[in-house]
């Protein structure tokens, strides 16, 4: 071919020409040209499109004839196949650039409308690209040849179905890429005509079928804009293709959300729209299938089907619509309301709100009211079912028919159906969903103003669910309100009167800050599910119902108003302010709050002085007064943000700056300056006012109220430096709450420090306290005690506690010590003190550094510490660290030589409140204090013997017992308390599988020992002052019997609280405990807990014995006295236990004490929502602790536990067997049978059970129970 014959720059004749044409490429070398002289120009870029557009009409098949000679060895997909070294380059490049040519000169050169016919190399060369279109690895190559045969198939050229096929293909590969785009999708749509144009009869067409399919299965193809569209076309393309897209729908439906149901539900309407003959019998057909789906199968698919059929519930009431739902719904509906499954009759109950009415068009009028009559009837019918969800669910059904047919329903049959709900299913008593589904659902009826006239004689009907013991009930009422009060005709009033919703609305504020006080102060607003609504959430919607009734007057109003309300009903005002929310503005609420504030300053003046009438009445009023201007002002508080929230006490928020101006007007501290000079009058009333009129202020800016916060700091410092009288506990917390909202606390409490540290010093030195010390401990009391205070002060101060409860520790250690050495060397006669001078102080003291000690250890990262600034050393006489309480310790005259123990523990691993409970059960329970307990015992020993006890005027040469002995036993049950405490919080620990934890248990154990051998010392020696009252072991009892109880109640783990229980009911006697209610008391609650719990049962059949249920109560006591049972306790024990187990379900059916004929009385554990709370068996295989226990023989079990059994769990070398936590759980049925395990099970659960140890030191108890079955969990346990 001549050069002439094109123009330039077509007039190319080998590769590198046609790459130049293409410079544009990114593939190949940029095109530069040339000037005339040979030097090198400006390189620049083509435009084909543009030139192509030039070139005249005969030059075109010149053109891709010349492109075919340059480029036709080049176009072949098995040159390009394969990684970059294997792939020639050049094809790629020169592919590339036949495609740029390709793409410009079909958009640019092409025109159905002048020449249909397409230039026959260019057919050629296209065909070329689409045989290999699918194999050319770079996607700007493929997307060009693409988009070339698209421009051929939308326009009608000749030939152009041959290129279908490749189009089609192309696009649906982009449409299942993991990246696709709603863009692929409408590129798609645009060309589906063409899918119509296949041969659906070939057997090529497999694979694009399958290609279909898959997009069908696709959600992010499917919620795409013309996804249903797309499938519609699936659906209709050709019949013998409907089916196969069904089945693969029907296999996707049940794992789709709800938009991608709704989507394939469309498309299933616009096929059967669209279809004719054949394929709208096929598309019918699976329509059945959805319907049969919807009524026969479990809830979740039938869920997903109902909502695929959404789109033809919502148009039936189109002519047509509803011919085809009578059709698939006439035969199988009203008979699935009769079925014996009552899966099937919820499902069908809840097609009925949407099918309802279905009646077919043929049908005449009176065939039409008969037909109609018959379905309320079902629905009827279904009201009484037997199973509750099924009522629960033709409740909403109905309600939602009343609502949208209200006017065309016969009205005896609408008085008949309100009946049923009134009478029967508001009043259900097994079935609060079925209640709050009769308030939710007339609040939907309410929705059509036509029911308002009957509703007004319905609702005063339903006013007890207002006081219905669920909160779901109450929460669905208080909501129904809210719609009446919507309703013009309507008034809430006229069937609920304002005094039982502000009743009901104190009593909700009050159940709720129980629920929140119980799981550990969560905050209020938790997000909550519908069905799981909470106190909170009712005095949410009770406060959304009465707030207008106050904040829609003018403020003269709204003061009245609330005036009222403090008078007659001040719990319930403060619970509406409290839940204002997003209720109000926070304007509105500053704006009140500033009036009253006014408003009521003369109130407060004339409680204070008692000058006018009424005074005796009014500082109650003023006190609420001032609460609730308390809390109006925090609730108008702007919350500071997460950038400026640095330290927990200066994270106070700020008023909108447009109310400060306003605020700070009304509430001026020279108004209210007069209250704060009274305070120092030292009047009750003046103080109780002071204190409510601090908690008023505390949202204020303290730089606005200068003389206030100075009074606070300096009534705070004195305080804690011991200037003043003692205050109040509660005087205390208002002092402590205002400092650490306003950020003037951390001065105050250097003070406290300081004296706490210096009282440490003189404790040590068994020298008296200074009369400071009892202020410094109320203050830190205070301190710990109130969870806001706290949580700011731990983090700043963490050192220096910690140096507290150090220095007291080992003040406690050298002082006891001490006493020990005094107490042997006493041989005056006088009463010795053992705990010192200030013996009184000293379990005060203990619990407090016990509280801090724990406090540290769970609220404080462990990283805290570290980087911040040591604090200067506190002035003390002594450094509490620089002496070692061992060299305290003096050797003692006789049975008391020893020497004192190694208080400082050598694990590093063990936590403060660890260190500090071992480091003062280890001197209080080892070394010196056993053998002080032993000569006192050799004494009452000897005086049993003589026969008489000996009075201390003649113990004049012996041993003589501590006059603080009550003091002693004291802090001993103080630091018990402490060790239970720190069983119940170690399971918030990672590590489960703790070492230190047998020797706790250990320490524990002995303590309990030494307590009980002390009150026995104690009452053998009749000591003459005794704040116990007599008998001290009776007192220990109640104390140790109330450390059982919140074992049990905390769901401690179940060989814990057994065995704990075993060794208290061994202590009962004659006399211990002094009554009766004390040993029921913790029996009864012991049971209740653990019924269920086979060691439980265990333990109560050893004390029992075998028992014939016909005899009676003297009987079995005779009987179990002659067959020597297992365990030897008192008989007041065992006559306690048989009296106890007939009101036990599961103790009387396991141990035989209730005929099977006589009625059960299970004693339950009511909890707020009136739910029963029982302890479930989670124990390791009880079949083989039975038989284990069985074949230890009667010996073992009746056998006390001895102390020194418990030292292997302190071995680090043998894990704790009784460090497993969860052990047990509530619930409120008896435990499954346990089948047989044999070993291959056994080796599989072992597996499991590695597994989850191994999430467990990950991930806690959340990684451990999402990983493992409630076998595999209980056998990690019992690996452990």
């Amino acid at each position: 071919m001549e050069r002439g014959l094109l123009p330039s720059p077509f007039d190319f004749t080998d590769v590198e020409g046609l790459l130049h044409l293409t410079a544009s490429n990114p593939l190949t070398a940029t095109g530069v040209e040339e000037t005339a002289d040979g030097e090198e120009g400006i390189a620049h870029a083509i435009d084909l499109a543009a030139e192509v557009k030039t070139l005249p009409m005969h030059a075109h098949e010149l053109l891709w004839q010349q492109v075919l000679a340059v480029a036709d060895g080049h176009l072949s997909a098995e040159r390009l196949v394969g990684n970059e070294d294997e792939m020639d380059m050049t094809s790629a490049r020169v592919v590339h650039a036949v495609a740029q040519l390709l793409d410009a000169f079909s958009k640019g050169a092409l025109d159905s409308s002048k020449n249909m016919k397409l230039p026959d190399s260019f057919t050629r060369c296209a065909t070329l690209c689409q045989e290999m279109l699918l194999s050319i690895p770079n996607g700007h190559t493929q997307a060009l040849i693409a988009s070339a045969l698209e421009w051929i198939c939308v326009h009608d050229f000749e030939g152009r179905e041959d290129f279908y096929g490749g189009v089609l293909m192309f696009l649906i590969g982009k449409c299942l890429s993991p990246k696709i785009a709603a863009a692929d999708v409408n590129r798609l749509w645009k060309v589906s005509d063409l899918l119509s144009e296949l041969d659906w009869e070939h057997e090529t067409i497999n694979s694009l079928k399958m290609q279909l399919l898959l997009c069908a299965r696709s959600h992010t193809f499917m919620r795409s804009q013309h996804g249903p569209d797309l499938l519609c076309l699936f659906y209709t393309v050709h019949p013998g293709f409907t089916s196969e897209v069904h089945s693969t729908i029907k296999s996707q439906a049940a794992s789709s959300r709800p938009n991608t149901l709704r989507a394939y539900g469309l498309g299933l309407f616009k096929a059967w729209k669209l279809s004719q003959a054949g394929t709208r019998v096929q598309v019918e057909s699976c329509l059945q299938d959805w319907v049969s789906l919807a009524l026969k199968t479990a809830r979740r698919s039938a869920d997903s089907a109902r909502a695929l059929l959404e789109e033809f519930h919502r148009h039936h009431h189109e002519e047509e619509v509803n011919e085809l739902l009578c059709r698939l719904y006439g035969p199988l509906l009203w008979r699935s309301l009769k079925v014996a499954n009552s899966q099937v009759r919820e499902n069908a109950a809840k097609l009925l709100q949407y099918a309802f009415p279905l009646l077919p068009k043929e049908l005449g009028v009176a065939d039409r009211e008969q037909e109609l009559n018959k379905q309320l009837r079902l629905i009827r019918d279904a009201l009484e079912d037997p199973n509750e969800p099924v009522r629960r669910v033709t409740v909403s059904a109905l309600c939602v028919i009343l609502k949208n047919y209200w006017e065309m329903l016969p009205t005896s049959e609408i008085a008949e159906l309100l009946t049923v709900l009134m009478n029967q299913c508001a009043r259900d008593k097994k079935a609060p969903m079925v209640r709050a589904a009769v308030a939710e659902g007339l609040s939907w009826v309410l929705e059509n103003v036509l029911s308002h006239p009957t509703m007004g004689a319905v609702l005063p009907n339903l006013t007890d669910l207002l006081n219905d013991r669920s909160p779901i009930v109450r929460a669905a009422f208080v909501k129904l309100l809210q719609v009446v009060s919507q309703c013009r005709v309507l008034n809430v009033n006229n069937f609920v009167n304002h005094e039982q919703l502000l009743l009901r609305l104190a009593s909700e504020h009050t159940e709720g800050q129980a629920e929140r006080l119980q799981k550990g102060g969560c905050k209020k607003g938790a997000a909550a599910g519908e069905m799981r609504a909470t106190a909170d959430n009712v005095a949410q919607q009770l406060a959304k119902l009465l707030a207008p009734s106050i904040f829609s007057q003018d403020i003269v109003q709204q003061v009245e108003r609330c005036k009222y309300l403090m008078q007659k009903w001040p719990l319930a005002l403060l619970a509406l302010l409290s839940h204002l929310g997003d209720i109000t503005l926070p304007s509105d609420r500053v704006k009140l709050a500033a009036a009253l504030f006014r408003y009521g300053l003369r109130d407060v003046t004339g409680a204070v002085s008692g000058s006018s009438s009424g005074a005796e009445g009014q500082p109650q009023g003023v006190a609420t007064m001032l609460r609730v201007v308390g809390v109006l002002l925090e609730g108008g508080v702007a919350e500071p943000t997460k950038k400026n929230k640095k330290k927990v006490a200066s994270s106070r928020g700020k008023l909108p700056k447009e109310l400060e101006k306003f605020v700070y007007q009304h509430i001026c501290e020279e108004d209210f300056m007069h209250l704060l000079r009274a305070s120092h009058e030292g009047s009750v009333v003046s103080h109780r006012i002071l204190d409510d009129l601090f908690f008023a202020l505390t949202p204020l800016d303290p730089a606005r109220l200068p003389q206030t916060a100075e009074l606070v700091r300096h009534e705070l410092t004195m305080v804690c430096r011991g200037g003043a009288a003692l205050a109040s506990p509660q005087r205390l917390t208002v002092l402590l709450r205002t400092a650490v909202r306003w950020n003037i606390l951390d001065g105050c409490l250097e003070a406290a420090w300081e004296r706490l540290l210096a009282a440490s010093g003189r404790l040590k030195q068994r020298q008296s306290s200074t009369d400071d010390t009892e202020n410094a401990v109320a203050v830190v009391e205070a301190t710990i005690r109130d969870p806001e205070v706290r949580s700011a002060v731990l983090p700043q101060h963490a050192t220096v506690l910690t140096q507290i409860v150090q220095s007291v520790s080992d003040a406690f250690c050298v002082s006891w010590s001490k006493g020990l050495t005094e107490l042997g060397q006493t041989t005056n006669g006088r009463e010795p003190l053992l705990l010192g001078p200030s013996w009184s102080l000293w379990p005060r003291v203990l619990g407090l550094v016990v509280r801090i000690a724990l406090h540290l250890e769970y609220r404080v990262a462990s990283s805290a510490d570290q980087g911040r600034k040591p604090l200067k050393q506190l002035e003390d006489k002594q450094d509490p660290a620089d002496e070692n309480p061992q060299s305290d310790v003096h050797i003692m005259d006789g049975a008391l030589e020893t020497q004192a123990p190694d208080i400082h523990m050598k694990s590093s691993d063990t936590g403060r409140a660890e260190k500090t409970l071992e480091q003062l059960g280890h001197v209080l329970a080892d070394g010196v204090s056993i053998k002080a307990l032993e000569a006192f015992e050799a004494v009452v020993a000897t005086s049993l013997s003589t026969g008489s006890a000996v009075p201390p005027a003649k113990r004049s040469k012996g041993i003589v017992l501590p006059q603080d002995i009550d003091t002693v036993l004291q802090v001993y049950m103080r630091l018990l308390e402490s060790f239970n405490a720190a069983n119940f919080l170690s399971v918030l620990k990672r590590n489960a599988s703790n070492s230190c934890e047998g020797a706790a248990l250990l320490i524990a154990r002995e303590l309990e020992e030494c307590l009980w051998r002390w009150a026995a010392i104690a009452d053998s020696l009749a000591s003459r002052n005794n704040d116990l009252d007599l008998p001290r072991l009776g007192h220990v009892w109640v104390s140790i019997g109330r450390m059982l109880q919140q074992m049990a109640h905390t769901e401690a783990p179940t060989p814990y609280v057994v065995e704990a229980a075993r060794r208290l009911w061994l202590r009962v006697d004659e006399t211990t405990p002094a009554q009766d209610a004390d040993l029921r008391r913790v029996m009864h609650a012991l049971f209740s807990c653990m019924q269920f719990e086979p060691q439980l049962v265990q333990l109560v059949a050893s004390i029992i014995g075998p028992q014939n249920p016909a005899e009676t109560l003297p009987q079995q006591l005779t009987t179990a006295k002659g067959d020597a049972p297992l365990l030897e306790v008192h008989p007041r024990v065992r006559s306690m236990v048989l009296t106890l187990i007939p009101s036990f379900r599961n103790l009387s059916e396991r141990l035989g004490s209730k005929d099977h004929g006589e009625p059960e009385h299970a004693e339950q554990t009511q909890t707020l929502d009136g739910s029963n709370r029982q302890r479930l068996l989670a124990t390791p295989t009880p079949q083989k602790s039975g038989a284990g226990a069985a074949a230890a023989g009667p010996e073992v079990l009746s056998r006390p536990v001895r102390t020194s059994e418990l030292r292997g769990f302190a071995c680090p070398d043998s894990p704790s067997r009784l460090s497993g936590r969860s052990w047990s759980v509530r619930s409120r049925s008896p435990p499954p049978p346990m089948p047989d395990v044999t070993d291959e099970e056994m080796d599989d659960l072992q597996l499991s059970a590695l597994m989850i140890q191994s999430n467990w030191e990950r991930g806690g108890v959340e990684g451990c129970m999402m990983s493992c079955t409630w076998k595999a969990a209980t056998c990690a346990v019992f690996f452990a």
